[in-house]
């Protein structure tokens, strides 16, 4: 009887230790999985080729299979043969000392504009292992032959500067970018116009893109009035972009209008001619912060 209690102790006490909720898992290679290593991949037409990344990731390391489809994205979709071409066998084969492969791809330089185009990789029939949550990438194939090719890249400008309390100073290597949109050809994103501000007494570096409208001439981007930054004052008001006549004598921002920035010497230089900057409006009454003097002259890096 003493032997009969003791062991049905014992095997109360297993019950327990092995409900324990503080216990770690285990894993295995049940749970091993395959997955993309980035869910997009952006590459240029006239790069000529590009690799996607797929990972095993697996405790002790296997051998296996993964099988691959290519699908022209819904919109603007890519069409193998016409804009890229695959190298190789669309199946996969991982090793253990082999747990990353690469899909190859060849891009075709068409030398017409038809714009972005893209194509969905999806991970199929994965033999013996688990498809993880990144099985589809997406892979964007940027046209060349981009209208507003010529002014896309890095512009530098040393034009003078009036802080937020009046102080005066120059800018050393003001850079901007000029990025093109992925749907409007005639819309670019331009990073860092305002670089530096002041906010809830805080000088902060801000590198907020702004959008701008090109002209059909291709003479002038058109950069709307009262873009917001994102960033708030200590009195919790918004702080937008603004163009200013005479900002040295407190003049109002350009509530509506565009800032203008002229197109010069085929793209090589852009020219903002009136003051432009960040301040913050309160019932139609601006209190500006950092306000960037003209002329303004970026240089293309």
């Amino acid at each position: 009887m003493k032997i009969f209690k003791l062991a049905l102790g014992m095997a109360a006490a297993l019950m327990l230790a092995s409900c324990n909720i503080n216990e770690l898992p285990e894993y295995d290679d049940s749970n091993a999985f395959v997955a993309f290593t980035s869910s997009s991949v952006n590459v240029g037409e006239e790069e000529g080729s590009t690799e996607v990344e797929v990972l095993l990731t697996s405790i002790g390391g296997i051998e296996t299979t993964v099988n691959f489809e290519v699908v022209p994205a819904e919109t603007a979709g890519a069409v193998e043969g016409t804009h890229y071409t695959i190298e190789g066998s669309k199946t996969l084969k991982f090793t253990k000392d082999a747990p990353t492969q690469r899909i190859k791809l060849n891009i075709v330089d068409n030398e017409t504009f038809d714009g972005n185009v893209k194509f969905n990789i999806n991970l199929t029939d994965a033999n013996g292992v688990q498809l993880g949550a990144s099985k589809t990438c997406t892979v964007t194939i940027q046209d060349n032959e981009h209208p507003l090719l010529f002014i896309l890249g890095t512009y530098v400008s040393k034009a003078p500067l009036v802080s937020a309390f009046s102080s005066r100073g120059q800018w050393d290597a003001h850079e901007i970018t000029i990025e093109r949109d992925p749907d409007d050809i005639s819309k670019v994103w331009i990073s860092n116009l305002e670089p530096y501000f002041a906010t809830a007494g805080l000088k902060a570096p801000t590198y907020n893109y702004f959008y701008g409208i090109v002209n059909e001439e291709k003479t002038e981007i058109r950069i709307p009035c009262s873009q917001e930054t994102g960033y708030v004052d200590s009195d919790g008001i918004g702080i937008s972009l603004y163009g200013f006549e005479d900002p040295t004598a407190d003049s109002e921002p350009m509530q509506s209008g565009n800032i203008i920035m002229k197109i010069q010497d085929d793209g090589k230089t852009l020219l903002i001619e009136n003051a432009f900057g960040v301040c913050m409006t309160s019932d139609l009454q601006g209190g500006w912060y950092n306000i960037v003097l003209g002329p303004a002259t970026f240089t293309k890096k």
